[in-house]
């Protein structure tokens, strides 16, 4: 039987080694407007979901408030595929081998990564105009697969 170990990176784990998560601290909320009107989302509600490899996919091409502040996970996205519920609880990125656990934040129509988005960002040295591609491997315990392809 083969094994497989991922490394899983929590920020709230490494004391005095990086300067706080200024953009994604406990207090940011984006605007109304802010994320709406920037984000370029390829997602379709309804039965319509992309996939990829038989999982609902979404891909956000990383604008400028994306780099500079936080990530948003498309509301209608979460709501079709993962429980509500869920948002309490911790969420995985994987890029390759090694994991990243985020923390997300809500309201009645937006969630986005509360803590954890800068250190994923600048770990996989992501810029303005790289589009993301977001997999969802595990519902349960919300895990995506996520690939880039960069400008």
């Amino acid at each position: 039987m083969m094994h497989q170990y991922y490394l899983v990176v929590v920020d709230d784990e490494i004391l005095d080694i990086h300067s706080p998560d200024i953009y994604t601290s406990d207090d940011y909320d984006p605007s109304e407007s802010e994320i709406d009107t920037e984000n370029d989302y390829e997602f379709v509600e309804e039965h319509d979901a992309l996939q990829k490899d038989g999982y609902p996919t979404f891909v956000i091409a990383l604008t400028k408030s994306n780099i500079e502040r936080t990530l948003e996970i498309p509301f209608g996205f979460w709501a079709q595929h993962i429980r509500m519920a869920s948002l309490q609880a911790s969420v995985f990125f994987t890029v390759e081998d090694r994991t990243w656990e985020v923390v997300l934040n809500n309201s009645l129509t937006k969630i986005w990564v509360k803590r954890g988005w800068r250190r994923f960002k600048q770990d996989n040295a992501l810029i303005e105009g790289v589009r993301c591609t977001f997999q969802l491997v595990d519902p349960g315990e919300p895990q995506f697969y996520v690939s880039f392809d960069r400008p």
